[in-house]
């Protein structure tokens, strides 16, 4: 399966599996040694680690995320995305940003290996 296709299909898991609350099907889309970097916090590593993360965000009432691809460079069994996101809290839009996403391909599976985030909204 291409990087391009397999990519979209775990990202449309992730979104899935977020959008439903479940914390723990997001975690499942990265590899079992994933990190999930984001600002002004320790890096979360391993899927234990990235399923808190999230439902530390559900909990706290983001209930919605959309991915947006930008950019794709296929590496053969590793890939680098480029995109952008958008949180919702219901209907309101709680943060924008970017990501940058190193992928690998482990056994026909496209996983986020290492998933960096960043705001594009103004501080404060």
């Amino acid at each position: 399966m291409s990087a391009a296709k397999g990519i979209a299909e775990t990202n449309k898991t992730f979104q899935d599996s977020y959008n439903s609350g479940n914390a723990a099907g997001v975690a499942e889309c990265y590899t079992s040694e994933g990190q999930f970097k984001v600002p002004n916090a320790a890096t979360f590593e391993g899927r234990e680690a990235i399923t808190g993360a999230f439902q530390g965000l559900l909990d706290a009432g983001i209930s919605r995320v959309e991915l947006t691809t930008t950019e794709l460079d296929d590496f053969g069994d590793d890939a680098i995305e480029h995109g952008e996101f958008t949180l919702y809290a219901g209907d309101d839009v709680a943060d924008k940003g970017r990501f940058m996403v190193h992928w690998k391909n482990i056994f026909g599976k496209w996983c986020l290996h290492r998933d960096i985030i960043n705001s594009s909204q103004p501080a404060g």
